[in-house]
């Protein structure tokens, strides 16, 4: 009966160290997918420059544009995704976050047309794109892609990865 005690009591502090824990980022790259519940999120390229479109329309960023083609893919069977262009940030080496120029988006699709929507239902077993921009200065470091959701069914048995994988653009 002692060792049964002992056993619960160990099994209950080991869950309970590996849950305060403070668990390190997963750094993945191009074209491998962040997994969220039924969702993939990744990003198949990008892109930096300096100004989006011509004449005088164009936009000139305050340091340099990246111009990342961002890919939501459903893996669901009977539940669709709804998302918008908020849905990831990208974050740099000090920790400093960027969101997303939607101003530059719809500029961007007027002058290389992407299909741009302020919001995307993406259907089961089926995956949407979009290009998402981000106005980041000339010296950031080793910038990265994350997104964010809800905590899902699903991410309670990889302990939530998708909130701590970012993707390299750099």
């Amino acid at each position: 009966m002692k060792a049964r005690y002992g056993l619960l009591l160990l099994l209950i502090t080991s869950m309970m160290l590996s849950c305060s824990k403070e668990k390190a980022d997963i750094l993945i790259g191009l074209n491998e997918p962040i997994h969220h519940d039924d969702f993939e999120y990744s990003v198949t390229g990008y892109t930096i420059e300096r100004q989006i479109g011509d004449g005088p329309s164009a936009i000139v960023a305050d340091g340099n544009f990246y111009i990342v083609t961002f890919l939501v893919r459903n893996n669901a069977r009977r539940v669709n995704h709804s998302w918008d262009n908020t849905i990831a940030y990208l974050v740099d080496d000090a920790g400093k976050t960027y969101e997303n120029n939607t101003n530059a988006q719809v500029n961007l699709n007027k002058s290389d047309p992407f299909g741009y929507r302020e919001k995307y239902t993406t259907t089961y077993q089926s995956s949407d794109s979009t290009r998402l921009i981000f106005d980041l200065p000339k010296n950031t470091i080793k910038p990265c892609l994350m997104v964010r959701g809800e905590t899902l069914m699903g991410d309670f048995f990889d302990g939530g990865k998708f909130k701590r994988t970012k993707i390299r653009l750099y």
